[in-house]
């Protein structure tokens, strides 16, 4: 069947036998709908895209500069999943999968023609795509661990001296790299590779050798090459890309959707101890080839795990508060600043005990001169607010330093400044607010990491997570981070305090990878 019918299909320009002609060839044809599947997605994502409430303008500015991070801008074709990709990462819509073909809601064929220039003018274009002036940068993943690491020139800024990596190109020249995605996957790849960062859970390999493990919360996790698309549904796999790009996928432990990147889309799940390769034959299926995981490097140096600098647990048998190996004991109940009128009192915790605050209430606690403002650390606990807004400007957690001049950590309820009831840090004049409502009376584990480094900005180099996931971002207002002592901690607020549940919070002193406060949130 020509294209021509399902684009007049999609426009409802057919009568009810020609509808009917297309949907028996759907149901027949498996190429046909990979392409139907496709074109649908597209048209969603355009319908998205030009959409007045999506805010058209920035909306079209940050799809242009993902779309030339795929590929437009070294000509290489990028993958069909990635303008559904972005949709679903800015505007929270889930992918279609398996459409009901008779009672899906269609856009017209005027939109997909429009998709198509839209998408030719930015895949043959060779002008870098305007921007609005902002140079935020994207710390998306970091160098863990690593053996005879060799950069090349080319991704000089890209990487930073403490290992972390800017979302763009990078090549390794030799060597081995256990890179740490935001998500909580981990990537060794192993030189000469050429790859490309392109989220917190996505990565382009161009050419080289890559081992991928996955654990749940970042299932999900894509591999595009330039023939073959991988996503894992919670594994351990491997890919190989040649200079030519042929791809071979090897599955050790799991399952892996895999597609093509461009002809027959047609995905196929390739299990535990299998393997395929995707060559320049484009309208062919996948072809088995023998399993080889072996060759694939799974272990690069020895983990170390980060240890705490502070620690509440918060439990009535040991409600203590250790801080660089001396142990301070509160009597009970916890007196705050404000006496014991206004002290949070002891409660049933998330596991345990913990503190319960009414507003006004709070606990401060005098910190070591090792804790700096301008370094690089991570906070971590357990929260649970009653969903009671407009009472305050926010419900404030935390406090770390003097207000205004230090980090505050709060529920967000400005709801035409982020989203409503969603983890927000502000240090001076800037802030960063997420996008999950924490404030809804369950319990949630929420944590902020904030990277240090030369040149650090609120906007840039703190990263929200909520229940162990990477929270995206509905708000952020950049502010060079201060440099001084933070002093003191207080737990709570006064006129402004906290309404709610605190359980076992911890302190880092460093910014802490993903899967530890995966683990801290199970």
């Amino acid at each position: 069947m020509e294209s021509e019918h399902l684009e007049a299909y999609l426009a409802e320009e057919l009568d009810e036998r020609g509808r009917e002609q297309v949907r028996h060839a759907l149901r027949n044809d498996e190429e046909l709908r990979a392409r139907f599947l496709i074109q649908m997605q597209m048209d969603a994502a355009l319908e998205t895209i030009f959409s007045p409430a999506a805010g058209k303008e920035q909306f079209e500015a940050g799809v242009l500069a993902q779309l030339n991070s795929e590929g437009a801008g070294d000509q290489r074709s990028f993958a069909k999943s990635v303008l559904t990709e972005i949709v679903e990462e800015r505007e929270n819509i889930h992918a279609i999968r398996r459409p009901d073909l008779v009672k899906a809601s269609l856009v017209s064929a005027a939109a997909s023609i429009g998709l198509m220039f839209f998408l030719q003018s930015i895949i043959f274009s060779t002008t870098e795509p305007e921007t609005d002036g902002d140079d935020s940068t994207n710390f998306v993943a970091r160098v863990e661990r690593s053996k005879d690491l060799k950069w090349s020139g080319q991704s000089t800024g890209k990487v930073r001296e403490d290992g972390w990596l800017t979302d763009g190109l990078l090549e390794i020249e030799s060597g081995t790299a256990m890179i740490a995605f935001n998500s909580g996957a981990a990537a060794i790849v192993e030189g000469p590779a050429r790859l490309s960062l392109e989220s917190n859970n996505r990565v382009f390999l161009q050419l080289g050798r890559i081992t991928a493990e996955v654990p749940p919360a970042a299932s999900g996790f894509t591999i595009n090459t330039p023939r073959l698309n991988a996503v894992d549904i919670g594994t351990r796999f491997g890919i190989a890309v040649s200079e030519n790009g042929d791809t071979e996928l090897h599955v050790m432990e799991g399952v892996v959707e895999a597609s093509r990147t461009s002809g027959n889309a047609a995905a196929m799940l390739v299990r535990e101890g299998s393997a395929l390769r995707a060559d320049e034959r484009t309208l062919s299926e996948l072809k088995p080839v023998e399993y080889a995981g072996e060759i694939f490097t799974l272990q690069v140096g020895s983990p170390t795990i980060p240890q705490p600098a502070l620690h509440y647990n918060f439990d009535e048998t040991g409600g203590g508060v250790e801080d660089f190996g001396s142990e301070q004991r509160y009597d009970i109940p916890l007196v705050g600043s404000g006496g014991i009128d206004n002290s949070p009192r002891r409660s049933a915790g998330r596991s345990g005990g913990g503190l319960i605050f009414n507003s006004g209430d709070s606990l401060s606690v005098d910190l070591s001169r090792e804790f700096r403002m301008e370094e690089a650390h991570t906070v971590a606990f357990w929260i649970k607010i009653p969903p009671r807004f407009g009472r305050k400007a926010n419900d404030v957690i935390a406090r770390f330093g003097g207000e205004g001049e230090g980090w505050e950590i709060s529920a967000n309820s400005h709801s035409n400044h982020g989203s409503r009831g969603a983890l927000r840090i502000d240090h001076r004049n800037g802030h960063i607010v997420g996008s999950t409502d924490i404030a809804d009376g369950n319990w949630h584990h929420v944590a902020y990491r904030f990277i240090g480094g030369e040149g650090a900005d609120v906007a840039s180099h703190v990263h929200l997570f909520v229940d162990g996931r990477p929270d995206s971002i509905s708000e952020s207002v950049g502010e060079a981070v201060k440099q001084g002592y933070l002093g003191t901690m207080r737990l709570g607020g006064m006129a402004e305090g906290l309404d709610g549940w605190i359980d076992d919070l911890t302190i880092f002193r460093e910014a802490v990878p993903t899967t530890l406060l995966q683990t801290l949130s199970d």
